[in-house]
């Protein structure tokens, strides 16, 4: 099949979760419409009501390419249904399956599902249509249609799958209900590219059985455009209305909650035919821009930061691993989002191989989660999709940026920031931002305890001096580097902290944890680089070119990691000594004073005097923030053994997070190198 793998897992896990695989019995359709939920208000029915009839002509002989099979309730193998599937349909424990002539089938009974439910999983197709993983283009739906009692929709799409193979999708979802309650529900899925003389004839007798119109899964039906005005917004019945707000053509608000209906706070989304709201997640498709926004729990006590580095992470992999389809990957830093006391955003960008062609189009995915009670925060990811802008495309990106406090500049269509440099009116009132919205309606009581409880005064800048020695570790973490030790000296952070120290130095008290920092002072790994240099000189290795040293490296029966050996040989013949990669060690001091300081090994006022101790030394060895981070990276590449080679290598990670640092707006390294280190505290 020429589906990728990210599209059959999302379908798979969806079909999962709405307990929705697929089928239905054949017969005429003429019974009256039913709205109500199922289960309510069931008919009374014989004792024999899970042996189903097929009608006298409906047998067969009428359906050539289907074959009448019973099936089993998967949760009540007792309640059973024989119906008519396609010739071949492998049925067992409840489901049925059948892929032959370029369809893909499926079938199960569940006696939990109704109309509700049937419109959920439509909703939830609907929404990851267009969006990163899947990324299809010319996708048209029927919406749900009306069948007697039961209920169908058909989606058709074009799609480019992991491996850069265009295909046409086409998938038809159809519930039958029972007047028992029970739902038979069914997929039958159209793959043109693999589709053969016996498709349609299939296809048709399926479209007989059922009574339907199947035209649009044939092989030679061309796919509909979906003619919808995407800037009509029409609230759902029963759902939360998204109010529009002066100063925005597309964006409107809403109050959302997490799951439980608790954290509940004010979001901004476009309002558009494809907008669709729960209380907890609001997802809307316009202008070539994907959008959702849900109110997330801190859950493991983690922190904005580890949450918003977490999903960044899982992103940039993939994309980046992604080579038949994806080129230049490149991620921001989490840059600080102005209004907020904790808010960042970051962007994942890229080109992407358009259907059916070779030409590459831009993409970026946006991240921007912001916190605003103790417990929850929003979580928006927006996916702009250069190939599928059209002339409102940069109106709803900057709508984006004035509500959200981003900079997207970068991702409009050409010359659209000159645009809107030019036209700007200076005398019109800003309109509102989210910033704003939840100051003024998130609880004040809450709020103000959470920020009273969470926020501290500055930090010295000596001490955020210290703080930058250790920040692309907090960094990795997904901490705050302007936080000693990176997190707040909460219980549950001390408890991470302490199991820290116990699991990787071996550091469970005020002893060991002074013998711990005493060690990297005087030895590190820059002892033991001095140690490959003086077994290397021994045996004459150093001066060989670099050729002959790694074939006498082979032969030399060195019983020591020869990665090692080599970086120690490379750091000779560029003139470095051992005292190059200092910065590795005594950075890690630092560090691990502000852990001490957190666990309770050391006072605040011990930890901070040793760490100015410590930074004098870093400040006289290293010119430079830059030269600092080479000798730091260099013992990072010793200490893990790293070759270096490839892209995806520990040393080069760690230094994109230097390299990330650098672009956030306060980072850490503006603070001057030069400066005078000096007790603050």
């Amino acid at each position: 099949m020429k589906h990728s793998w990210v599209h059959r897992f999302v379908f798979s896990l969806l079909a999962g979760l709405m307990l929705m695989t697929l089928l239905a019995g054949c017969g005429e359709k003429a019974s009256p419409k039913r709205l109500t939920k199922i289960g309510e208000e069931k008919e009374e029915e014989p004792e024999a009501e899970y042996e189903e009839e097929i009608p006298a002509d409906g047998g067969e002989d009428g359906f050539p390419y289907l074959k009448k099979q019973k099936i089993s309730d998967y949760n009540d193998k007792e309640a059973k249904y024989e119906i008519f599937m396609p010739e071949g349909t492998e049925v067992n424990d409840g489901f049925g399956t059948y892929y032959k002539h370029g369809i893909e089938y499926t079938v199960t009974i569940n006696d939990t599902q109704g109309y509700e439910s049937f419109e959920d999983f439509y909703q939830l197709r609907q929404e990851y249509w267009p969006d990163p993983d899947t990324d299809y283009i010319d996708i048209y739906s029927t919406g749900i249609m009306e069948n007697g009692d039961d209920r169908y929709f058909i989606q058709t799409g074009k799609g480019t799958n992991y491996e850069g193979t265009a295909f046409v999708i086409k998938v038809l979802e159809y519930m039958e209900v029972k007047p028992s309650g029970d739902c038979i529900t069914w997929s039958l899925e159209m793959y043109p590219e693999h589709a053969d003389k016996d498709t349609d004839l299939v296809i048709a007798d399926m479209e007989k059985c059922y009574g339907i119109d199947m035209g649009l899964l044939k092989g030679d039906s061309q796919l509909m455009a979906d003619t919808h005005d995407q800037d009509e917004y029409t609230p759902k019945e029963g759902q939360t209305v998204l109010e529009d707000l002066e100063g925005y053509q597309y964006l409107g608000t809403a109050q959302l909650s997490d799951y439980y209906g608790e954290g509940v706070c004010p979001v901004m989304m476009p309002r558009g035919y494809y907008t669709n709201v729960k209380k907890s997640h609001i997802y809307a498709f316009m202008h070539g821009i994907w959008a959702t926004v849900d109110v997330e729990e801190f859950y493991n006590e983690n922190v904005l930061l580890t949450e918003l580095k977490s999903s960044v992470d899982n992103i940039y992999e993939s994309r980046f691993g992604n080579t038949e389809r994806i080129r230049n990957v490149w991620r921001s830093a989490m840059i600080p989002v102005p209004g907020f006391d904790n808010a960042f955003y970051t962007v994942i960008s890229y080109e992407k191989k358009g259907y059916d062609t070779e030409e590459y189009f831009p993409k970026a995915e946006v991240l921007c989660y912001i916190q605003y009670d103790a417990e929850h925060y929003i979580a928006l990811k927006l996916f702009l999709s250069g190939d599928k802008y059209d002339d409102s495309s940069d109106k709803l990106i900057q709508e984006f940026e004035t509500a959200y406090g981003m900079d997207l500049s970068k991702y409009y269509k050409e010359g659209a920031k000159e645009e809107r440099e030019d036209t700007a009116d200076p005398g019109r009132k800003e309109p509102v931002t989210v910033a704003e919205l939840i100051d003024s309606q998130v609880s004040k009581d809450e709020n103000e305890s959470w920020r009273a409880g969470e926020s501290t005064e500055p930090l010295p800048e000596t001490v955020l001096w210290f703080n930058a020695t250790y920040a692309p570790l907090t960094y990795s973490n997904g901490w705050d580097w302007k936080l000693i030790g990176g997190v707040r000296p909460t219980q549950e952070n001390i408890e991470i902290m302490d199991y820290l120290l116990k699991q990787s130095w071996g550091v469970s008290d005020r002893d060991s944890a002074l013998e711990t920092v005493e060690r990297l002072k005087e030895k590190g790994h820059r002892n033991t680089c001095r140690e490959c240099m003086e077994e290397l000189d021994k045996m004459g290795l150093l001066d060989l070119d670099e050729k002959e040293f790694k074939k006498a490296l082979l032969k030399s029966g060195l019983t020591g990691d020869r990665y090692r050996y080599l970086i120690a040989y490379q750091m000779h013949q560029e003139g470095l000594d051992a005292d190059a990669m200092a910065a590795w060690d005594l950075c890690r001091v630092n560090q691990l004073y502000a852990s001490y300081y957190i666990c309770g090994y050391m006072t605040y006022e011990e930890a901070m005097d040793a760490s100015l101790e410590n930074s004098l030394v870093l400040q006289e060895m290293y010119s430079s923030w830059d030269a600092m981070m080479d000798g730091y990276v260099l013992g990072y590449q010793f200490w893990q053994s790293d070759p270096d080679t490839k892209e995806d290598s520990p040393t080069k990670e760690r230094r994109r997070m230097y390299e990330m640092m650098l672009q956030m707006e306060d980072n850490p390294y503006m603070l001057d190198w030069n400066m005078e280190l000096q007790k603050s505290w």
